[in-house]
């Protein structure tokens, strides 16, 4: 990363963070948690963690129907004119790609990082069949045996435009952005 460009921030939910492993690591903010399961995440704490993250941060979040109490931090990111992409519903997928996400994040300029983001995102949600796997994680989610800086230069590889909207993500896997499943081949 050339002295000029800094990290991208990401933001994510607590469950997600904690997944990951990056609750209070250096450039992730997290969420509170949220208490009852039925409770949404607070308005006003969404807007404080997206405002300490700065304008240039990265919102990553599970999609509403999987995670519905953490709804208003995808709204809320858009309206402040953030990033977001849209991580698998399973929380052990979408910690494994915001893990994945974080370390890259440290080196990658911010448009590689969008690009090799949203290519994770579709990762973690299919099924890697020609890879080889290992176990990761509290509940040993199978994810790709390799290591973080080959999977970036295959991200850069991979990545496809989607059809339609302005992001993109591997070919055959769900757009991050929109969630069409066309992403071009």
């Amino acid at each position: 990363m050339t002295p000029e460009t800094r990290q991208v921030v990401l933001v994510t939910s607590h469950d997600v963070a904690e997944a990951a492993g990056l609750l209070g690591a250096d450039g992730v903010r997290c969420t509170p948690p949220v208490g009852r399961r039925d409770a949404r995440i607070d308005a006003e704490d969404v807007i404080d963690v997206l405002e300490q993250a700065g304008p240039g941060a990265l919102v990553l979040v599970r999609p509403p129907w999987a995670d519905p109490p953490m709804a208003p931090l995808a709204a809320i990111g858009i309206v402040l004119g953030r990033d977001l992409l849209w991580l698998p519903p399973g929380v052990s997928a979408a910690g494994w790609a915001v893990a994945l996400i974080a370390a890259w994040a440290r080196e990658a300029h911010p448009d590689d990082l969008l690009r090799r983001a949203q290519v994770a995102v579709g990762l973690a949600g299919m099924s890697p069949e020609n890879l080889p796997l290992r176990p990761w994680g509290e509940d040993e989610l199978m994810v790709p045996a390799v290591g973080a800086d080959a999977l970036a230069r295959w991200c850069d590889c991979a990545w496809r435009p989607c059809r339609w909207c302005d992001a993109g993500g591997a070919a055959q896997g769900p757009c991050p952005a929109c969630g069409d499943r066309g992403t071009a081949a």
